[in-house]
């Protein structure tokens, strides 16, 4: 899965959501681009899921 957060503006903010990510899921493989504000997940979670846990760390993914 790959997501766009644009207001994603920092390594802060990528910190952010690995962490957000890994807590539900540790095994989950992350590949983040601050730079180009994009984030790609290689999960077995459902998307929804990924999803909400991003915007619980205050973002905004959009697939």
């Amino acid at each position: 899965m790959q997501f766009e957060v644009k207001d994603m503006s920092c390594g802060g903010c990528a910190s952010a959501i690995i962490r957000a990510i890994t807590s539900i899921d540790p095994a989950v493989k992350l590949d983040i681009d601050v730079a180009a504000k994009m984030v790609k997940i290689d999960s077995s979670f459902p998307q929804n899921q990924l999803v909400a846990a991003i915007e619980a760390t205050g973002f905004h993914p959009t697939v």
